[in-house]
């Protein structure tokens, strides 16, 4: 049975709720060293020690985990700056089982766990949750990761300097109306992404949270409004033969991934290309409609229309050549959940990303 939950449900509430139901379930003691910590250039939400190890983890704490998008909470995980735990609200048995599969540790506020920190190893599932799981507040926070503040968030992470810009110049950059601008910033704000320096000037503050958090909220809120359709190639390396200049389309996901690291070999094909262009792309190459789920086998063709502005982005970046930015390809790559996937994503972050995104 979950903890008793309070009025006000914050990510300490569910911190200290989880470690007092693990306990309660397991007579494991684990403590809070210190929240919101700096760790190799990254906040993390905090460290605990597991007093029967005397070892320190780093926590990525999630509220309303069942609502994410489990590659991306995965990845979130993953990419902590040392051995990470997930602290949710509820983790359900095939979540756990999912997490247990890619050795993602976790502990929740109905007891379950997975832990294996020798000589400490414990997995316990299907506690259920008996209270109203944690959702996100109704909040101009939370409306500034609905589809259009995404575009904008989008930007920003691509242009980090655009958040000082004008309203007008940043509605342009973003591909969104001027009204727009105002409830994002706002609701940034209130997220604590962006501060106000004074002189009416901005700063993007915890910017690798903000873009694990648009990763985690893309595929989920944004991607599916971009798409187009399900295709299937007869000749599985069709793509190879296409020139995507020639549709003013964008190669993402896994044929993007290969541009940028030279590390794996595409399987799905996913690409960004208006419907103007469509027809000719299918003919040309040989696309047929998937009439049935065609899972992950090869010859899938994944299309979306393109949700950023064209015009604005910079000469040297691969994107004028036919492949969308690396954020994108990296958000494509986390969303498959996929652990091939998982890894190349992650060299695409570290040779490509992490540059920008150091945090003071």
């Amino acid at each position: 049975m979950c903890m008793e939950t309070k009025k006000k449900h914050t990510e300490r509430d569910i911190l200290d709720q989880a470690l007092q139901a693990v306990k309660q379930e397991t007579g494991l003691r684990m403590r809070v060293k210190k929240t919101n910590a700096i760790l190799n250039n990254y906040q993390v939400d905090a460290l605990i020690q597991i007093d029967d190890t005397k070892q320190v983890v780093a926590v990525e704490i999630k509220k309303w985990a069942q609502q994410a998008n489990l590659g991306a909470l995965i990845n979130q995980v993953k990419q902590l700056p040392k051995k990470g735990m997930l602290v949710a609200d509820y983790v359900n048995p095939k979540m756990a089982e999912k997490l247990r599969h890619e050795g993602v540790q976790f502990i929740d506020t109905a007891g379950n766990a997975f832990i294996n920190m020798p000589p400490v190893y414990m997995y316990v599932t299907g506690h259920r949750c008996e209270t109203p799981q944690f959702m996100p507040t109704e909040g101009g926070a939370k409306r500034a990761f609905e589809p259009t503040g995404l575009k904008v968030i989008f930007a920003f992470l691509c242009y980090p300097e655009l958040v000082n810009a004008p309203y007008r110049e940043i509605a342009e950059k973003a591909g969104v109306a001027v009204g727009t601008v105002g409830w994002v910033l706002n609701g940034l704000k209130a997220a604590d992404f962006i501060r106000d320096k004074g002189d009416n000037q901005r700063r993007l503050v915890h910017a690798k949270k903000l873009l694990m958090r648009w990763v985690e909220v893309y595929p989920e809120k944004l991607r599916p409004k971009q798409f187009i359709g399900e295709f299937i190639a007869d000749e599985p390396n069709w793509w190879k033969n296409i020139n995507i200049k020639k549709y003013h389309g964008y190669w993402g996901g896994e044929i993007a991934a290969a541009k940028y690291t030279r590390y794996l070999k595409p399987q799905i094909a996913t690409l960004y290309i208006h419907d103007d262009a469509l027809a000719r792309l299918l003919a040309d190459g040989r696309l047929r409609k998937a009439t049935t789920w065609p899972g992950d086998a090869p010859g899938v063709v994944k299309i979306y229309r393109p949700f950023w502005n064209e015009d604005i982005i910079e000469p040297d970046i691969e994107i004028k050549k036919g492949y969308v930015h690396p954020i994108l390809a990296y958000a494509d790559l986390v969303a498959t959940g996929d652990t091939r996937n998982s890894e190349v994503a992650r060299r695409i972050y570290d040779e490509r990303i992490a540059q920008y995104f150091r945090e003071g």
